[in-house]
């Protein structure tokens, strides 16, 4: 992250984490720092549609176009040096986590 785009970085993205935080297509919804450059989140879906749908702002959640307006302000002035998006499909899950299963959608 750029150092002096933090606060424009908490600015657009603490609404965007309570969207994801707070969607009814999440499963399982993480994040890590590494204060001050970088910001890590780890997200599942019920559905590739529901991801699309949040990402996209035509989720039927208040507020949709939350996701897509700090994209738009991302494009307009980049917050990092460096940025990627990776999507996996996850293939089985086995176990437990703090208790609980079923988060990878059968």
């Amino acid at each position: 992250m750029r150092l002096t785009q933090v606060p424009r970085f908490i600015r657009w993205g603490r609404p965007v984490e309570s969207l994801v935080r707070d969607h009814p297509g999440v499963t399982l919804a993480l994040a890590a720092m590494r204060l001050p450059r970088t910001v890590s989140t780890f997200t599942i879906w019920r559905t590739q549609q529901d991801m699309l749908d949040m990402v996209q702002g035509h989720s039927q959640v208040p507020q949709p176009k939350r996701h897509a307006d700090a994209m738009t302000e991302r494009e307009r002035k980049d917050f990092h040096f460096e940025f990627t998006t990776l999507r996996f499909k996850p293939l089985a899950e086995h176990g437990t986590w703090e208790g609980r299963s079923g988060i990878v959608p059968v």
